[in-house]
């Protein structure tokens, strides 16, 4: 990796923690998702997990050092620059989005059906909550399509296939922090369940932030990120002593 790149995403990575800051007093509301997918996209796997590693140990220094909270930004960063990083060179399949829709569509509706053993106290809550998540898999399978036949063409699967995932995403983070934490901190199944109750009602708002971000911020970010990139390379590429041609 060139100097350039290494300079490119330090400037990414203090992007993402000035956006993050502030906007971290309005709850439901982020745009490191879109900022971070669209780097990832344009600059690659290698540069958006580097990026996404350092933006996980850096922010640290301003929201403090909680270990369970650094394991869950690492493995969730890192997965979603390698699944967009990827995405940038190569087109998913169509079927891919549905598929993990359905999949936590179906996931959901199973275990609201067939009931999760915990007290009576959260069985009702849990079971409203598996319901709205369905609804939201359910809503965002529907939101795919309808971009998918609104806009033909690449543009048109690209846009609906990683506002999708965006907002997949954004639900497998939340997902992820309820099955990381209590394991961390040894907590009881009841106290898990509390836990994700509480995390499920900034999930909804922030699903809702992260597709309506990226449905509309996603192409003028990424020609941004992409004009980046390419300058880097044409410069690269560039004779030692000798400016790129324009």
């Amino acid at each position: 990796m060139s100097a350039r790149k290494i300079a490119a995403c330090a400037v990414m990575v203090a992007l993402l923690i000035a956006v993050q800051y502030a906007l971290g007093f309005v709850s439901g509301v982020e745009l490191v998702t879109v900022f971070l997918l669209c780097f990832c996209y344009a600059f690659g796997a290698g540069c958006g997990m580097l990026v996404a590693t350092a933006f996980s140990l850096l922010r640290c220094l301003i929201w403090g050092f909680q270990p369970a909270v650094i394991v869950l930004y690492l493995i969730y960063y890192n997965l979603f620059a390698l699944l967009f990083g990827l995405a940038g060179k190569k087109t998913f399949p169509v079927w891919l989005c549905p598929a993990l829709l359905i999949l936590l569509a179906g996931a959901c509706g199973y275990f609201a059906g067939t009931g999760v053993p915990v007290s009576a106290l959260y069985r009702g809550r849990v079971a409203g909550m598996l319901w709205a998540l369905f609804a939201v898999s359910a809503a965002l399978f529907v939101f795919y399509f309808s971009v998918l036949f609104a806009k033909r063409g690449k543009s048109g699967r690209t846009l609906a296939t990683v506002t999708a995932l965006a907002a997949f995403c954004t639900v497998c983070f939340t997902l992820l922090d309820d099955a990381i934490a209590p394991l961390f901190y040894g907590w009881t199944a009841d106290a898990a369940i509390a836990y994700f109750y509480a995390g499920f009602l900034a999930m909804l708002p922030q699903t809702l932030c992260a597709a309506a971000s990226v449905f509309l911020l996603f192409f003028p970010l990424v020609r941004v990120f992409s004009a980046a990139a390419g300058r880097i390379e044409c410069e690269n590429a560039a004779p030692r002593g000798k400016s790129p041609e324009k």
